[in-house]
C-alpha cells in the first residue's frame, strides 16, 4: 500500500511539473522594444529613456551618467544587460537612480530586442543606501 501511494504522489508530481512547463512554454515573448539594424544596445536604451536622461534642451538634472553593458558570458555576446546609474540629482530624497535592461538578438530580424527593464532608487535617508523599487519619500 505504501508502494502504491509513494507512485501516486510521485505521478502527480510529474503531472504537476509537466503541466507548469507547458504553461510556461505558452507565454507570449514579451518584447519592450526592438532596435534598428546596426544599432547598439546601448543606443536603444538611450533612446528609450530620452526623456529621463536629459531635457527638451538637452540638459541633464544629474552629475553623473554611467551607462554599462556586459555580455552575458566570455563567449556568449548574444545577450546583455545594460545599467543605467544617474547619481548627483537634486532631488533631496534621492542619492541614485537606477535603470537595468536585458537584451538579446532576434536572429531573424538581426535586431536588438529588450526583454525586461527595472528601475530602483537609493534614497538618501536611507541608513543602508540599499536599492529600492520604491520611489524615495
Amino acid at each position: 500500500m505504501k508502494h502504491l501511494l509513494k507512485m501516486v504522489c510521485v505521478s502527480s508530481a510529474l503531472l504537476l511539473a509537466t503541466h507548469a512547463m507547458a504553461e510556461e512554454a505558452a507565454k507570449p515573448d514579451v518584447v519592450i522594444a526592438k532596435g534598428k539594424l546596426g544599432q547598439a544596445p546601448v543606443q536603444i536604451v538611450y533612446d528609450y529613456l530620452a526623456d529621463r536622461i536629459v531635457n527638451e534642451y538637452g540638459v541633464a538634472e544629474y552629475r553623473n551618467l554611467v551607462i554599462t553593458q556586459k555580455s552575458a558570458g566570455a563567449e556568449d555576446f548574444s545577450k546583455v544587460n545594460v545599467e543605467v546609474l544617474q547619481s548627483g540629482l537634486p532631488d533631496d530624497a534621492v542619492a541614485a537612480q537606477r535603470f537595468r535592461f536585458t537584451f538579446d538578438v532576434n536572429d531573424q530580424a538581426q535586431v536588438w530586442q529588450m526583454k525586461s527593464v527595472t528601475q530602483d532608487w537609493q534614497c538618501k535617508r536611507s541608513k543602508k543606501k540599499a536599492w529600492t523599487q520604491k520611489p524615495c519619500q
